[in-house]
């Protein structure tokens, strides 16, 4: 072999030498740059991902709150729609009225089918005096103290000269003036004996006037000066309390409780006993009331107030026993009727 093909064969093979060292960092940087590409693309298509689905919740947020309103809307105006007046109550008390001499002078009603948002009203506004049915509303202004524990059922209250009053209940047989006796006991012997010294120490304790304001507050109606010194209300301001008092029955189901037992089955309980009553009578110098909660089929509110009528006790069941007759068995008639349509 001549000197040129052997020089040329050693250029050759140093073309080819390769240094180990070199190439591995190469390699190493190389990979290092995929990496670091391969890393921004990936965190670039999460966070793109991210933005997307937060958007998404976003507009499925929006989305939904304003299904919510909607349907909010949709509900109130269901309920706007369906209160209406109940004709057929409205017959029965105005036949009622004529049959015994009522007018806006004597006699004072409400009516509030709860489950059918059905009413009637004859002479909400006009005022009356209020006898014992104030005892419920100044019943509930303890269990209220109760419940935000600004007083406890075993709290006493200290029996005064002036807090005595004839009626019932046992209140002044059972603790003399300056004894310290139970709310509870209070409470229960107010209610369910209607007992009026138990009355005065409760609204005592409290300041009349003070009672008085306070009271207000389950209601929404204007209310006279007369209302905050003497013992009047009108139908619009029981109906409230009534209505109040359903809507709160966890909190007020021990008075709910004395309201069943109240009165030994008479006014709106002595034609209904197959129903649980839960009511409140009054009786003072001619006038005779009774209002409460009727758990029938429906719940029914009912409240008759009357003034200088001939046997009203027997009027006001009697009121009682027909509308809760009416009201159910215009509904199996229905019942039936569609039932028949049906077959």
């Amino acid at each position: 072999m001549d000197k040129k093909g052997k020089h040329a064969q050693v250029k050759k093979k140093r073309k080819l030498k390769i240094n180990p060292k070199a190439f591995t960092i190469r390699v190493i940087i190389l990979l290092i740059i995929i990496g670091i590409v391969i890393y921004i693309t990936s965190r670039n298509k999460e966070e793109v991902a991210n933005q997307e689905n937060e958007e998404q919740k976003s507009q499925e947020s929006i989305e939904t709150s304003i299904g919510e309103e909607v349907t909010e809307e949709i509900k109130d105006e269901e309920e706007i729609v369906e209160e209406t007046i109940d004709t057929e109550v409205e017959q029965l008390i105005n036949q009622i009225r004529i049959e015994n001499n009522l007018d806006e002078n004597n006699f004072y009603f409400f009516y509030y089918n709860l489950e059918e948002k059905k009413y009637y009203f004859y002479n909400e506004n006009v005022y009356f005096t209020a006898a014992s049915t104030i005892k419920v509303p100044v019943a509930m202004l303890y269990y209220d103290k109760i419940s935000e524990e600004k007083l406890s059922l075993s709290d006493t209250i200290v029996f005064q000269n002036d807090d005595y009053e004839a009626g019932g209940g046992s209140t002044a047989a059972n603790y003399s003036v300056g004894d310290s006796v139970p709310i509870s006991y209070l409470l229960e012997q107010t209610i369910v004996n209607s007992d009026n010294t138990a009355l005065n120490m409760l609204i005592h304790n409290i300041g009349y006037r003070q009672c008085k304001e306070e009271l207000t507050k389950y209601t929404d109606v204007e209310l006279s000066e007369d209302f905050y010194t003497s013992n009047i209300a009108n139908v619009a301001y029981y109906y409230d309390v009534l209505q109040y008092l359903y809507q709160n029955s966890e909190r007020y189901s021990q008075l709910i409780e004395y309201m069943k037992k109240s009165s030994g089955g008479m006014y709106l309980k002595e034609n209904l006993p197959q129903y649980d009553v839960a009511h409140k009578y009054g009786s003072y110098n001619g006038y005779v009331h009774d209002y409460g909660i009727v758990y029938g089929e429906n719940t029914y509110l009912i409240g008759v107030f009357t003034n200088g009528i001939p046997d009203a006790s027997d009027l006001i069941a009697r009121i009682g026993q027909e509308i809760v007759e009416c009201v159910e068995n215009e509904k199996t008639e229905q019942t039936t009727e569609n039932n028949t349509n049906i077959i």
